[in-house]
């Protein structure tokens, strides 16, 4: 029996993986007539160094708006593709949680899409990785794209 996803949640950043990803995402979201959730993460950075946190703030706002015009123009791409249902979101937070538990939609996601980490051995072992993080804390399935062709 085939397992049929209602819910694909893709995570982009921009990245040569997370692109591969959102591809990939449109792929498995037509072929399961499944609504596609996109998500950008804006990390959040904690700054007290007073009018500092200022321009902090600005810059961050900046790539919100920089960043829902890229999500409008993904949106856009999902529907030319085929795909009838597409939900796009742009959070403050910290990556690894927000997708582990992604929680924005009303709907129960079932499929997290997210690209493999560039980082080295070291700082895994180091930072942690995103990709490390959401595969074991989701409560879904989990795929994780390449960037190999």
């Amino acid at each position: 029996m085939d397992y049929k996803y209602q819910n694909i949640l893709v995570a982009v950043d921009g990245s040569p993986q997370a692109e591969k990803a959102f591809d990939k995402a449109l792929e498995i979201a037509k072929r399961n007539q499944a609504k596609l959730h996109i998500v950008y993460i804006i990390e959040e950075i904690s700054n007290y160094f007073g009018e500092l946190t200022v321009s902090v703030t600005n810059a961050m706002e900046d790539l919100r708006v920089k960043e829902e015009e890229k999500m409008q123009q993904r949106a856009d791409l999902a529907y030319a593709g085929g795909l009838d249902d597409v939900a796009t979101y742009v959070l403050y937070g910290y990556p690894k949680t927000l997708l582990a538990g992604f929680s924005e939609s009303e709907e129960t996601i079932d499929l997290v899409i997210i690209g493999k980490t560039g980082l080295n051995a070291i700082q895994r072992v180091l930072v942690g990785s995103t990709t490390s993080y959401v595969v074991n804390h989701a409560a879904c399935d989990v795929l994780v794209v390449t960037e190999e062709e």
